[in-house]
């Protein structure tokens, strides 16, 4: 690793985050952490955001805006789901049915993700950046459902829910580029 991780090309941090997604998702497959695994990547989220905080010279202001944004939208989203009965989660301490390690989840790591963004739109990293976030959201819910802590019901499947991630950062791409530039 050369440099400081803002030296990084925008494509080989997205290729260090998909080594640390691999690791993660191994470590929940191989064993059974339970409500231990929400803190794992709560503080993933966590340490991804004070290391983008850290070396970025995006601005900290719209990343927190944006960090914010997903954790609405993940609210709405989640528990929308929930009362359609399409799946629900198990934690200790949730609002609806939103685990509050999410709510961080979602702000740190939406945030972190804002800063590690080029600050031009670029096609081509952007459709990578969403079918990587897209894959391991929707293994990361299958990893939890192995875990106890997630289940789906009715008709949604781990395809849907690549679909769902997917058109999220879709979303994300649209918020942080037209709404929040810079």
């Amino acid at each position: 690793m050369a440099g400081k991780p803002r030296d990084m090309e925008r494509n080989e941090i997205l290729a260090i985050l998909t080594g640390y997604f691999v690791l993660l998702a191994l470590v929940l497959f191989s064993f059974q952490i339970g409500q231990a695994a929400w803190y794992i990547i709560l503080m993933s989220a966590i340490a991804w955001f004070a290391i983008e905080a850290r070396y970025s010279r995006s601005g900290l202001g719209n990343a927190l805006k944006i960090g914010a944004f997903l954790l609405a939208f993940d609210f709405i989203f989640e528990n929308s789901g929930w009362i359609s009965g399409l799946w629900q989660t198990y934690s200790q301490f949730h609002v609806g049915v939103v685990p509050i390690q999410v709510m961080g989840i979602a702000f740190f790591g939406g945030a972190a993700w804002a800063m590690y963004q080029p600050r031009k739109f670029d096609f081509v990293h952007s459709l990578l950046d969403c079918a990587v976030f897209g894959f391991f959201g929707a293994l990361g819910e299958w990893l939890l459902i192995r875990q106890g802590l997630f289940a789906y019901h009715m008709w949604w499947t781990s395809e849907l829910a690549f679909a769902s991630y997917f058109l999220t950062w879709v979303l994300l791409h649209f918020v942080r580029y037209r709404i929040f530039k810079g």
